[in-house]
């Protein structure tokens, strides 16, 4: 596909981009957990913690973690006591999250935005880092709706641009420049992290997200900026 990363929208013609964005993250999983924490500066760890201080117990529920990639929140989520599904679309991470001892139950290759299991089948679902890189995005929404019980938690994770102008200038910077060249410098890839940076200039805002989310179903959303605004945590139930 041409190089345009900007993220869009495309509920009716996703599979090209699907298809480029799977081979992009399969191939960078050798570097892809370590990248994480230094061009996050290891806040990644600390975010990923904070949404279990902000959700409800996961203690004996049923869990399904969506792009899970090699299973860092899948792994918290095993130990916080839930019964985890973890899905990924990339093969290659689900082997890596498997070899590292992350993925500690079912493991599940398959499209987020069309999830295997049967309705109302799980009590809480996560996704961290990964909604920006779904283009089908009303598509996903519906999914995950589908698959959770009455009441059942819905958590985001996700990078976003700082509301802060002086902040988000030095972002802003960072993500055009810095990001995509040491992550290309590390990882030998530095066309995925072009990429990875301008879907996180891109991506549609907080706000506009919790409009999507209220549209499929969802309520009592809340969104927890963290480190200066450059993340997010998004907190929702489906509707009973």
């Amino acid at each position: 596909m041409r190089e345009d990363f900007s993220y869009r929208i495309n509920n009716k013609n996703p599979e090209e981009k699907k298809r480029f964005i799977q081979t992009l993250f399969d191939s960078i999983v050798p570097t892809y957990d370590m990248l994480n924490h230094v061009l996050s500066f290891g806040t990644d760890i600390f975010w990923r913690r904070k949404i279990f201080r902000l959700m409800e117990t996961v203690q004996g529920k049923t869990s399904l973690d969506l792009c899970c990639g090699t299973g860092a929140l899948s792994l918290l989520l095993h130990k916080k006591g839930a019964r985890v599904v973890s899905l990924d679309f990339s093969m290659s991470m689900l082997k890596r999250g498997v070899e590292k001892g992350a993925l500690k139950h079912a493991s599940v290759a398959a499209d987020a935005s069309v999830i295997p299991f049967a309705d109302n089948s799980f009590h809480v679902a996560t996704i961290a880092f990964g909604i920006r890189n779904i283009p089908d995005l009303d598509n996903f929404i519906g999914e995950v709706q589908r698959v959770l019980k009455p009441d059942g938690e819905f958590v985001i994770l996700e990078l976003v641009r700082p509301k802060n102008r002086i902040i988000g200038g030095f972002y802003s910077f960072y993500l055009g420049s810095i990001l995509p060249l040491l992550g290309g410098l590390i990882s030998g890839k530095i066309t995925a992290y072009k990429y990875l940076s301008k879907t996180i200039a891109t991506f549609v805002e907080p706000d506009t997200l919790q409009t999507l989310l209220e549209t499929g179903g969802f309520e009592n959303i809340h969104h927890y900026p963290q480190t200066f605004g450059v993340s997010t945590i998004l907190i929702g139930k489906k509707k009973k």
